[in-house]
């Protein structure tokens, strides 16, 4: 066997060390990266504090393809019948959206909530979800909708222990019958909320499983999918749901 850029030690296996510069001439440190994954075309992005920049390919980036003030972003990718769109909140720009072609922000298309406040945003099934900055409240579009009338689903109700809400995530799991979707909602605190059923807009088809403790999360980004498990990253650790 070769180990190419592999070196064996007593007890393990290291990586070479070093690194290789890809996107060059960006004018700040990379806060978030953004892959585009459409029908016919994938592209990749990186946002900074002054906008979103193309990096598809190695060497100087261009022009800013999207300004922005804030490049911590969360994206989601989500597909329907108009096509395939990455979308990205920042909780302090309006929600910004590529359609395969063209970055164009969102605000009036979607009502209910300005765009501006969202910090998250997450699909479960079929449905574009959001977080609403320093508040107990997301909030979710139509079935198969990018914009449209959101509705508020707040969950301060169940978390004992204050704060606000921070990220979602899916969590995969075997009810008995087969496998099934569940939706997590994490607070700043550290208590997770799981949900489970196919339409919170009809009680019949929707009900808390159980809220639990787990520590408080280390940032927006600490849901991770591994198999049909979410890993939660939080300051006692990182814990497989």
């Amino acid at each position: 066997s070769i180990l190419d850029n592999w070196f064996p030690l007593a007890a393990n296996v290291v990586l070479r060390p070093g690194c290789v510069a890809w996107g060059t001439g960006l004018p700040s440190t990379v806060r978030t990266l953004l892959p585009y994954s459409g029908s016919g075309s994938s592209k990749l992005f990186a946002a900074c504090a002054s906008g979103i920049y193309e990096v598809t390919t190695a060497g100087a980036v261009g022009a800013v393809a999207k300004a922005l003030t804030n490049g911590y972003l969360s994206h989601t990718m989500f597909t329907n019948v108009a096509g395939s769109f990455l979308i990205a909140v920042n909780g302090t720009d309006d929600m910004v959206r590529y359609d395969g072609t063209t970055w164009s922000s969102v605000s009036a298309a979607i009502t209910g909530v300005a765009t501006s406040a969202l910090t998250f945003a997450h699909v479960f099934k079929r449905k574009l979800w959001f977080v609403q900055k320093n508040s107990m409240s997301a909030w979710y579009l139509p079935t198969n909708a990018i914009s449209g009338a959101a509705v508020e689903f707040p969950v301060g109700q169940i978390f004992g222990k204050g704060g606000h809400l921070v990220a979602l995530g899916t969590w995969t799991i075997d009810g008995g019958s087969g496998m099934d979707d569940h939706l997590v909602f994490v607070s700043s605190e550290g208590e997770l909320a799981v949900y489970k059923g196919t339409d919170p807009d009809v009680s019949a088809n929707w009900e808390l499983v159980g809220v639990y403790y787990l520590g408080e999360p280390l940032g927006r980004r600490c849901f991770a999918k591994f198999g049909g498990d979410l890993l939660y990253l939080s300051q006692n650790g990182l814990f497989p749901l």
